[in-house]
């Protein structure tokens, strides 16, 4: 698959990074952290909803969390 940046066509990716003054690798670059950024996010609040499941599940079980928790 190619991209509008590797095309050599002047779609809105080429318009826009040529209005911000930037390469298509920079461009490219700046995509892909904003993407990982945007997964690591994600990854995180799942992290963060699975232990407040189990919380409430404990909590419900016995009324009580364990220590640390």
């Amino acid at each position: 698959m190619v991209s509008v940046l590797e095309s050599g066509t002047e779609g809105p990716g080429f318009q826009i990074a040529a209005v911000l003054g930037v390469s298509g690798n920079s461009l490219r670059q700046t995509v892909h952290t904003h993407r990982a950024s945007v997964h690591q996010a994600a990854k995180l609040i799942a992290a963060l909803l699975w232990v407040a499941g189990v919380s409430a599940v404990l909590v419900e079980s016995n009324g009580s969390l364990p220590p640390g928790l």
